[in-house]
């Protein structure tokens, strides 16, 4: 009984000895699970399975398709918008083109009626110039021809004195020649300057007579006055019309400012088509679900010939080869634990086969603040509870024995 009691308590401090060094020199804890990125696939567009072409546990590569849903209704759309967007750019090129037209006709028809404008102004001046000079020169006629007449009547004036003293003389010398006081050659000689003073009496009639023709063909070329005076008024009206043409002319740029909009409308249309379909096309593209990783189906939530809805899971897909260990420390102890130190992760899956590991991090905060009913004590009734940091370890695992959900329990050297 000695000696067994002697082993007994030989055995006890073994394992006493060796039980306060690992407490020494590691934090352990069996509060601890292998964690993974365990991605859900959900449906993006809604519609009806055509082809699951995996089945839970097959392996994947990154882009491969996974799920095909029928995409009929998205290749209608698709055209829809394709259609659409080839309406808008057509009518776009359409409103260019017609803007094009409107600025060249615009600018044609302000050009055109500057033009005019120009033209008429210079008529109008001709115009006005030109009944100037007709005015002064009739005035100048008629000054000339009342100058002329009068000059023509003091001349008849003058040639009817003439002659009528030449008859008188004349007279008086025939009653001389009659009598025999004077010689036949002096009558003659009165009678020859009385015929001549007829002749110029005569002609200088006829001077006023022909002065006073010149004088009413004068007086009627004050008409033409009037008539220049008219031209005046006609210029006038043409000059009002082309300053008419050109404020209808430059109005019309009126019409280029509300193209000018239209066709940013158009382009706002445009762009708007363009997203319309890179929309369509990407929900098109939607209908065919890839993995976004390489790895294994872990489970499918879906079968073929079902209708699924936006955002409905699908597959769940994960990396076998991307796991690692979240184990929850003791706050009271986590003041031991330091990024990098080593990990010793036994698997409960696994008997006997260790895995080493490392520190990568230390939460932030405890796991209960995590928690959806966080752990608040209104009532007054308090009772002290140590809480846990989560601790991310890495895990070394070449064949991919871990499983994410596994219980482990870790052991983390300390200082």
């Amino acid at each position: 009984m000695i000696l067994l009691g002697v082993v007994c308590l030989g055995i006890a401090l073994y394992f006493g000895i060796q039980w306060l060094l690992f407490r020494w020199h590691y934090v352990s804890t069996d509060d601890a699970q292998v964690k993974g990125n365990l991605v859900n696939l959900s449906a993006k567009v809604s519609g009806r399975i055509v082809q699951l072409r995996v089945e839970e546990g097959d392996r994947v590569q990154a882009g491969q398709v996974l799920v095909e849903i029928d995409p009929q209704d998205y290749q209608a759309a698709q055209a829809q918008a394709q259609a659409s967007l080839e309406m808008a750019r057509h009518d776009l090129a359409k409103a260019v083109t017609q803007l094009s037209l409107t600025r060249d006709r615009v600018i044609q028809g302000i050009g055109t009626a500057e033009a005019s404008l120009r033209e008429a102004r210079e008529g109008l001046k001709f115009a006005e110039e030109d009944a100037a000079l007709q005015t002064d020169r009739v005035n100048k006629d008629i000054d000339r021809a009342r100058a002329s007449l009068q000059a023509a009547r003091a001349r008849v004036g003058e040639a009817k004195a003439i002659m009528e003293n030449a008859k008188k003389e004349f007279e008086r010398n025939h009653e001389l020649f009659r009598q025999n006081y004077v010689a036949e050659n002096a009558r003659d000689a009165a009678e020859t300057a009385w015929q001549v003073g007829q002749s110029k009496y005569q002609a200088a009639q006829e001077n006023e007579r022909e002065a006073l023709s010149q004088l009413e063909l004068a007086e009627a070329n004050q008409r033409s006055i009037d008539l220049k005076k008219q031209s005046i008024r006609i210029a006038e009206q043409v000059l009002e019309r082309a300053k008419i043409n050109l404020a209808l002319a430059q109005e019309e740029k009126q019409q280029i400012s509300l193209q000018e909009k239209n066709i940013e409308f158009l382009k706002a249309k445009v762009q708007e088509a363009e997203a319309a379909l890179q929309l369509a096309d990407l929900r098109l593209q939607e209908t065919k679900i890839q993995s976004p990783i390489s790895g294994t189906i872990s489970k499918r939530l879906a079968d073929q010939g079902q209708v699924v809805q936006v955002g409905q899971p699908l597959l769940i897909v994960n990396n076998p080869g991307e796991i690692w260990v979240v184990a929850n420390v003791e706050e009271t102890k986590v003041r031991r634990v330091h990024p990098g130190a080593k990990v010793t992760v036994e698997v409960d899956a696994f008997p006997g086969n260790d895995f080493e590991g490392q520190v990568e991090f230390i939460g932030s905060a405890t796991s209960s603040e995590f928690a959806l009913l966080p752990s608040e004590n209104p009532s007054g009734n308090f009772i002290k509870v140590t809480h846990r940091i989560p601790v991310r370890v890495s895990v070394k695992d070449p064949k991919n024995k871990l499983k994410p959900g596994m219980m482990v329990v870790v052991a983390i050297e300390v200082k």
